[in-house]
This record gives C-alpha cells, structure tokens and sequence, in this order.
C-alpha cells in the first residue's frame, strides 16, 4: 500500500509514557458525539462537536489581554489527521509527524507527501524551524536531528542527549531540547550545534516553549508534575527555574505546552485527556480549557492561517485525530509567518 493511499497512522509512544493509567473516556457534560466520517478532498472533516459557548471576537492584533476567551471552548474532531508524539504545520499548510518512522505530512485537500524516511521509531520533539527545515528528537539514538525540507536528509545536530522529550525553537536559530533523562534543557545552535544550558535542577522535563517575545521558557515535568518558568537574561544565558503551577493533587503526566498571543501557557494532562489554561501569574483565566473524550494527547499547536489552519485553533494531537479546539484568541505566531 502507497503512503497516498493511506492517512496518517498514530507513531511510537516514548517507553516511559506508554503504559500509564488510562484516564477518563468520557465526554464533557453537553458534548455530543456524532457519526464519524473520514473528510473528503478539501474538507476539514469535523466528526465531533464540544461543549459550546465560545463568542466570535476580532483576534486581530492588539489583541486585549485583559479580557480572555471564557473557558472551557468548544472542539471539533478531525479524524483524517493522525499523529505520533508531536507534529508542527509547516509553510504550506502540511501538518508533519512520526509515521512508522518517516517524517510524513498530510495537508487538509488529502494531499500526503513522505518528506523524510527513516527518522527514528521512537521521537518525542518534532518542529519545523524559521529557515523552513525540520528538526527531530530521535529518541533511540539520543540525538537532535535536522532534516532538509527539500531532499529530504538528514544532519546530526546533537548526539547524546539522555532522552531528549521536548522541542521548541526559536526565530534566532536555536533548538530547545527538553533533557528528560536528566534535569536539563538545552539550547543548541541549529547550524553549528553548539550548547548551552537553559535551565538544570528540573525533574523530567518534558514539553518546552518560549514565550510569544522569546524571553520566557516554559517547560513541564512529566511525573514530577508541575510547570517551570524561566526567564531569559541574555541570548545564552537564563535566570534559576521558578514554578508556574503545582497542583495539589497528582497530576495525569503534564506533556504538550504552547502560548497563546498574550503568553498564557496551555498544557496537557496525557492521560487524562485534559487541556488547561495558566497565566504568569496564577490569577486570570486558569482553568480547565477541555476535557476531550479520549486520553493520551501528548502535544498541541496553534494554527497559522494557512491553507485551513485556523490562528485562533488550538490543536491537540491523540492517539486516534486530532482535536481542533476553538480558542476565540489567537496563538503565539507561529515562526514561518512573516
């Protein structure tokens, strides 16, 4: 069977997180559950309708911060689209991730294109970078790995990462590495792979992101369950991690991590099936943003209004679609936009 004959298959769960609890499957009160169906060539394919109440706002910029998009949103289920443990859109509006161990993107007309083979069964970080090319956390070989957008090869960056989970990059050229066989996360050079430290004294970090003006990462503990903060003093050099949010009670494995427009930090409860919403300073807006009716959802990204995919869409990877989840504000640009 051809890759164009077939949508794109959920990839490799890192070990530590395949074999947790299951979490809740059951829908939130007033979702309901419609016949699924596969989308047709040019249709975004919804087969499930969340909770609803979202106003349609002008997200155009200045955006007013003051005032947040009420919570929980509504969702919407795009089964055409499958994903591994995390994906990005790129330029074109190809939505890219782990299929069987290929760098394979799919675009919302049905369009499929394997950009890269062989990139590793098992990778937790994948992310397009603002020259347009790929870059992958192999998490067999410990390494961070670039791919070329067009011929498709592939360029060690870094080697010996102690189970690199976690990518981010920035609009400078540096990759973000999520260490979480150590307490660290690192900041490399994508062109000349030299290393920094961004943060140490973690506890499993998993899930790293910058802040929409790049002066903040943010980054999550799969197991230690809490958020960190840190905060940015020069290009390479970053202030001792704070805690964002830490729960009272356990958690269900923080994993994926974005921003929004306005630097309010999204996360996801693996296990659970949950995403929240936290602001810098605990106070306006947190809460739980959704309680999808499945769990293991490991990553989430903001659309960028190319070729279907919506800015104001937060969307949620998990094991069987993809979640689009209707914010009513826009993400942190995405870094291909000019």
């Amino acid at each position: 069977m051809t890759w164009m004959a077939i949508v794109l298959a959920a990839g490799c769960t890192p070990p530590d997180e395949a074999d947790g609890p299951s979490g809740s499957d059951t829908p939130t009160d007033g979702v309901t559950a419609l016949p699924g169906s596969t989308a047709s060539t040019g249709d975004t394919g919804p087969t499930a309708t969340g909770t609803t109440g979202l106003p349609t706002g002008d997200t155009a910029a200045p955006y007013d911060c003051s005032v947040l998009p009420p919570i929980p949103v509504t969702w919407t289920q795009l089964t055409q689209f499958q994903t591994s443990e995390d994906f990005d859109i790129d330029g074109d509006g190809y939505l890219c991730t782990n299929h069987d161990g290929n760098l394979a993107c799919k675009d919302m007309a049905g369009n499929t294109k394997i950009l890269s083979p062989n990139i590793g069964n098992v990778t937790a970080g994948i992310r397009v970078a603002a020259d347009g090319s790929w870059l992958v956390n192999n998490v067999s070989q410990g390494s961070l790995v670039r791919v070329d957008p067009v011929s498709g090869g592939q360029t060690t960056v870094v080697a010996g990462i102690a189970y690199p989970n976690g990518l981010e990059v920035s609009s400078d050229g540096y990759a973000f590495v999520g260490e979480n066989g150590s307490d660290k996360v690192r900041q490399i050079h994508i062109d000349t792979g030299t290393q920094y430290i961004a943060a140490s004294g973690l506890d499993a970090p998993n899930g790293v992101i910058l802040s929409p003006d790049e002066q903040t990462l943010y980054a999550g503990s799969f197991g230690g369950g809490v958020i960190y903060a840190i905060d940015r003093i020069s290009e390479t050099e970053w202030d001792a991690p704070r805690i964002l949010h830490d729960p009272p009670q356990p958690d269900g494995g923080f994993d994926g991590i974005n921003v929004d427009i306005c630097g309010n930090v999204y996360i996801t409860e693996y296990m659970l099936g949950r995403v929240y919403r936290l602001t810098d300073d605990g106070g306006l807006g947190n809460g739980e943003v959704v309680d999808l009716p499945e769990s293991w959802i490991p990553n989430l990204r903001w659309g960028h209004d190319i070729n279907g995919w919506d800015s104001s869409t937060l969307y949620v990877s998990a094991s069987s679609s993809i979640y689009a989840l209707d914010m009513g504000i826009p993400g942190k640009e995405h870094i291909l936009v000019p």
